[in-house]
């Protein structure tokens, strides 16, 4: 079963679209992410983790700028991730995210992935290890 929701944020060219599967949810942006569009992102990936999913991925790739809060709202969702043992990766291939993560000094503390394949896959494969070692 698939679940999909979109979120346009008025006044914006923000799209944040979820995407929700029995092992996996993705929560792609597509947005700069500003002060106009943080709040709204933290209420989306905070209500999917609420829905404790085996693994989210936030997928970046076509986010064009991240700011301080754009950061914030990761790491908080990894906090929150790694307290009820969901796994969290975030997608990002571009300078505009990967360039506030590494100034920051916040790379390693998100697991990170350059494609949404890699993504899945490595979501899958926790998934497999979880079902061997349960």
């Amino acid at each position: 079963m698939t679940r999909e929701s979109h979120l346009d944020l008025p006044g914006t060219p923000a799209r944040i679209l979820v995407t929700a599967t029995a092992t996996e949810t993705v929560v792609a942006v597509a947005a700069e992410l500003d002060l106009r569009s943080t709040g709204r992102l933290q209420e989306r990936i905070t209500g999917e983790l609420a829905l404790r999913p085996r693994g989210l991925i936030v997928d970046l790739t076509r986010v064009t700028f991240c700011s301080a809060g754009g950061v914030g709202v990761l790491t908080d969702a990894a906090r929150i991730a790694a307290a009820a043992n969901i796994g969290f990766l975030v997608v990002a291939c571009h300078r505009a995210v990967l360039r506030p993560l590494r100034v920051l000094g916040l790379e390693p503390e998100l697991a990170m992935a350059d494609s949404l394949a890699e993504a899945l896959e490595r979501v899958t494969a926790a998934h497999q290890l979880a079902i061997e070692v349960g």
